[in-house]
């Protein structure tokens, strides 16, 4: 995610994100379907309003899904999920992360009832109640992220579903909205392989309390398709 315009600051920021996301069958002691997402980041961020920068490790976060049976995906197209959200202070910078442990609920859904269209949304909710740092301030946020795509055929799709709206409820705190556009194709390779590229720009739509952040940001995205394991 390369940032070449930024509010606030001279520095152009980029993020390498590394995001799996991992779907685990029901078990004797689950039996529901997990869908479990962990978020890796290196960021590049700002030191002042200047063009210097710093590259360090972004807090760590984990997602864990639990897919509701009900109502019947074969029928209805329609799938939800809910489940815990955490964030750990795994931040090696005084200029990234929040120096807080954080948890709260989370709640997806995805419909795909419209051919060839995919609405989807995923909400998170995060609030701290540990610190790792004696400067780090308490934290209630709620994320939200749209997801909208259109299948165009032979693998070519359009999409908008790489912004994130973060709304923080504590007083004179951030709210930002950004809206996102792009394109992208699947390509597959051998039996069950396949790799899912694409290319978006995001604009900064709304902010509120945001001293700094994007304005405009490139994100270029390659997702790994496995096949399912016989377990």
């Amino acid at each position: 995610i390369y940032t070449p315009s930024q509010y606030g600051t001279n520095a152009q920021p980029n993020t390498l994100q590394l995001r799996p996301l991992l779907a685990v069958r029901p078990q004797l002691f689950t039996p529901l379907e997990q869908l479990i997402r962990p978020t890796i980041q290196v960021v590049t961020v700002p030191r002042n309003k200047g063009a210097t920068t710093t590259t360090a490790l972004d807090d760590f976060q984990l997602l864990d899904l639990f897919v509701m049976p009900w109502p019947n995906e074969k029928e209805t197209l329609f799938r939800w999920g809910f489940g815990p959200y955490f964030v750990f202070p795994t931040s090696t910078s005084q200029y990234t992360g929040h120096g807080a442990w954080q948890a709260g609920p989370a709640w997806a859904f995805s419909f795909r009832r419209i051919p060839g269209l995919n609405i989807a949304g995923l909400f998170q909710q995060a609030t701290s109640f540990a610190y790792s740092s004696s400067h780090s301030v308490p934290l209630s946020s709620l994320q939200i992220q749209p997801m909208l795509s259109y299948q165009l055929g032979r693998g070519w799709y359009v999409k908008s579903s790489d912004s994130t709206w973060t709304i923080n409820w504590r007083h004179n705190t951030s709210t930002q909205i950004p809206l996102s556009a792009g394109f992208g194709k699947v390509w597959k390779f051998g039996e069950g392989y396949a790799v899912d590229t694409s290319v978006s720009g995001e604009w900064m739509a709304y902010r509120q309390f945001s001293t700094q952040t994007q304005q405009f940001a490139l994100r270029f995205q390659m997702n790994l398709l496995l096949p399912q394991l016989q377990l």
